[in-house]
């Protein structure tokens, strides 16, 4: 019997962390820990499908994510000039900005 119980106890437990873990959303995650070495830098421009970090052309790929300080998602229509942005060139490309921090005004 009390073999019976631990084992309804431990998988309750389980159950519970795994549904905690299901429930919490990707904006819940920490940003990459490789964020720190990613290149930083300011809006300095903007054009219609390309706009400049540090007077260096840049643009996005289709599946870039924006995100804020806090991991929450942002759109495109957040950048401005003037912002400063941590950002990832996409594997295999010089200008493609696959993953972007924009640090907005609080």
């Amino acid at each position: 019997m009390l073999l019976r119980s631990v084992a309804i106890g431990c998988f309750g437990t389980v159950a519970l962390v795994a549904m905690a873990t299901l429930s919490s959303s990707y904006a819940d995650e920490p940003l990459p820990a490789a964020a720190a070495s990613y290149p930083a830098g300011k809006i300095t421009s903007i054009y219609e499908t390309a706009f400049q970090i540090n007077g260096r052309t840049v643009s996005l790929t289709p599946e870039a994510v924006l995100v804020d300080r806090h991991g929450d998602p942002l759109a495109v229509t957040d950048l401005r000039a003037d912002i400063d942005v941590k950002y990832h060139i996409q594997k295999g490309t010089t200008d493609k900005i696959d993953w972007m921090l924009l640090i907005l005004p609080e």
